[in-house]
């Protein structure tokens, strides 16, 4: 939401989507909050461009194999490389 403050960003997105600037105006001030309400409600959540979104059960088997491997030394070195 902040992004849409943005100075220049209503001219550029009208222009990317082929549409007026006031469209733009009046989709946010009027729909943006419904859109994401209802995508929201679908179970699907935005990520920002350039992030990735990971599932939560392979965040947490990452996060087990860190622990598991910092607490050994050899399987850390292979992992994270040595501190030569």
């Amino acid at each position: 939401m902040q992004r849409l403050q943005e100075p220049g960003r209503g001219v550029s997105l009208a222009t990317t989507l082929g549409v007026s600037e006031s469209t733009i105006s009046r989709l946010k001030n009027d729909q943006l909050e419904n859109v994401l309400a209802f995508i929201h409600a679908l179970g699907f959540r935005l990520v920002e461009h350039g992030k990735t979104c990971v599932d939560a059960g392979e965040i947490q088997m990452l996060r087990k194999t860190y622990a598991r491997a910092v607490q050994d030394d050899l399987v850390a070195a292979r992992l994270f490389g040595s501190e030569e």
